[in-house]
């Protein structure tokens, strides 16, 4: 499951036009616990723990907190913000990026911390021209890669380190506008959003590399961004993002690229996350109101719970059992907290 930040992609003409899912009547989630200042979340890999991260003027906050009863595990503090957050298959390590101005430079670092005392075990400097916004351990925790997305001509690079000394292991130029990386589950491929040219404009899309060479193997160019991988790393599910277009969810072969199933949604929606079998879709709207969350069924596109809210919410993971899942609830402006909710089918 993709890690996310809960900052919306904006698009700048909101049109209504009917899409394929059918409406379902609004209602309101079972909550099972919130984390009050927090910003996004996150599910660990075996859904047993949830990740979470917030920022203030005083520097940035994780939590890791039990799934199922909210009871915080750890907690870590930093001066600085956090922009990205990852937590290793084996539940040890945490990693956070943030931008390092103690030296006096500008230095986007990744910073590990050990879950079970809360200890800072290293801070990797990486050469980010911007923000690091997402990040994800390889499945055997041995590296990490980190993105920065492209603004203003700067960033567009996935950074991949050794976990054990820090050392840069590949650097990958993948100038999207919209960072997200993520490794398969066996480890064999590295995908990140992409930006391609095509027809004589610039559209979104998502590469994957070979982690045994770093070739690039697939790329898909038409408005696709990341969305996860399936359990099995045999397929990729993405959302295609294009101006005046229904948003389309896809789950495309690894390393055919052939689509396997393909759904469009509404105008302006987005996808934050699909259920471990394929059926269920995290979906929300991308522009305002954003006061809605919305289960998707990805087999008939027949909307299977609407949660309606009075203030905007943003979605986060669903986790591996599809029980839960996870959104951010809009307090005061540019302030959130964490819910972690049952899912309609749980």
């Amino acid at each position: 499951m993709i890690l996310r930040r809960l900052i919306p992609l904006m698009i700048a003409v909101a049109v209504a036009l009917a899409g394929q899912s059918t409406p379902a009547v609004a209602t309101t989630p079972t909550e099972a616990w919130t984390a009050p200042g927090q910003s996004w979340a996150l599910f660990s890999d075996d859904g047993t723990l949830v990740l979470s991260a917030g920022n203030t003027a005083a520097g940035g906050r994780l939590e890791l907190r039990q799934a199922g009863t909210g009871a915080v595990v750890r907690v870590v503090t930093s001066p600085f913000k956090f922009h990205a957050v990852a937590l290793s298959a084996d539940n040890q390590t945490i990693a956070a990026t943030v931008t390092d101005t103690s030296s006096g430079a500008t230095v986007r670092t990744i910073r590990l911390y050990r879950v079970s005392t809360g200890a800072l075990v290293r801070s990797i400097p990486t050469s980010a021209a911007r923000e690091l916004d997402s990040l994800h351990f390889a499945p055997d925790g041995q590296t990490i890669a980190a993105m920065d997305a492209r603004s203003y001509e700067r960033g567009g690079q996935v950074h991949v380190h050794r976990v054990s000394d820090g050392a840069r292991v590949r650097l990958l130029t993948v100038p999207a506008t919209t960072a997200g990386v993520r490794f398969s589950p066996d480890g064999r491929f590295l995908a990140a959003n992409d930006r391609v040219v095509a027809d004589g404009r610039a559209v979104p899309g998502v590469r994957v590399f070979r982690t045994d060479t770093w070739a690039s193997t697939l790329s898909l160019a038409d408005g696709n961004l990341l969305v996860r991988w399936t359990p099995d790393g045999a397929g990729l599910w993405t959302k295609r993002i294009l101006p005046g277009v229904p948003t389309g969810i896809r789950l495309v072969s690894m390393p055919s690229g052939a689509v396997q199933r393909s759904l469009d949604l509404d105008l302006y929606d987005g996808v934050s996350d699909v259920t471990d079998d394929g059926t269920l879709a995290l979906t929300h709207r991308l522009v305002a109101p954003r006061r809605t969350l919305t289960f998707t069924s990805t087999l008939t596109g027949a909307d299977v719970a609407t949660y309606e809210f009075g203030q905007d919410v943003f979605p986060g993971d669903i986790s591996l059992d599809a029980t839960l899942f996870t959104y951010a609830r809009t307090t005061a402006p540019s302030a959130f907290d964490v819910h972690v909710a049952r899912t309609p089918t749980s």
